[in-house]
């Protein structure tokens, strides 16, 4: 049996590549909430998570174009999906997906921040 040497529940970071860095910070402030904290890191900036929260969030500059395709998509559980869509709408997001009731599961949407990036939503049964 050969060991796993990368343990999913060891996620520590999520870097979001972005092509307006100003856009993105208000895109995540105000949209779903994640406010920037001090850090002095070129270029990148933070944002705040809750203590219990496992992981942090980034923003980096770099993104060329709008538009390409997403080969991960974090998801999120929320308590009401539909309300965090109707702020990602309001701040120059999108819904891609959703609602899409899976059986025995719960509710799953997806959305995107200005420059294409996804952002799945769960909501439980």
């Amino acid at each position: 049996m050969t060991a796993v040497l990368v343990n999913p529940t060891r996620l520590c970071q999520i870097e979001i590549q972005v092509s307006d860095l100003a856009r993105a910070v208000n895109f995540y402030s105000e949209a779903l909430g994640w406010r920037p904290v001090p850090a002095e890191m070129h270029e990148l900036v933070v944002l705040e998570v809750p203590p219990d929260c496992a992981f942090g969030i980034s923003l980096r500059p770099g993104r060329k174009s709008r538009k390409s395709e997403n080969n991960l998509v974090p998801y999120f559980a929320v308590d009401d999906a539909e309300a965090v869509l109707r702020q990602v709408e309001a701040h120059g997001g999108r819904r891609i997906i959703g609602p899409t009731k899976l059986p025995g599961y719960g509710t799953i949407y997806q959305c995107e921040d200005p420059d294409g990036t996804r952002i799945g939503l769960y909501t439980k049964i």
